[in-house]
């Protein structure tokens, strides 16, 4: 299935959502709640916050937009929000027109590419990893550490 599933999440209410994640012969990715057929998918959990969820006082919001073309830069950053276990909302501008005016509206122009992360009022992009590792734990989402077997005793 070739189908971007992004946009249906959005409608769901809170919880970890099970889709499959893969890439084309010309480096597209897609995502699905089936894996492709013949196609090495990645399973991953993308979780969706409901209107209801309130964030505490002293954490933003976070709302991260990607698009089908985007590729690694977007799957890195849903990998570096899922491993620090970040609630967040999932946006593809290019499915929607309120999105698209609501993307252009915080960027302030749509050349700016995906993905872009707003956090509250910061909105970071262009992707850098290290930067936005480093926001992220400024704003109280650290790392979480990997266990290591050499370091188990």
């Amino acid at each position: 299935m070739k189908i971007l599933l992004l946009a249906s999440l959005l409608a769901m209410p809170a919880f970890a959502a099970k889709v499959y994640q893969w890439r084309d012969a010309d480096g597209r990715v897609f995502y699905s709640d089936q894996p492709a057929p013949g196609q090495n998918a990645r399973e991953r959990n993308i979780r969706v916050p409901s209107n209801t969820a309130s964030p505490s006082q002293d954490q933003p919001v976070m709302v991260l937009y990607v698009s089908p073309e985007c590729g690694q830069p977007c799957s890195d950053a849903v990998e570096m929000l899922d491993s620090r276990k970040i609630n967040y909302e999932l946006k593809n501008p290019s499915r929607s027109e309120p999105q698209m005016i609501e993307f252009i509206n915080l960027v302030g122009s749509l050349s700016v590419r995906t993905p872009v992360l707003v956090m509250g009022k910061k909105v970071l992009s262009p992707w850098d990893k290290l930067i936005w590792s480093a926001t992220l734990n400024k704003a109280g989402y650290p790392a979480q550490e990997k266990k290591n077997a050499s370091q188990a005793k």
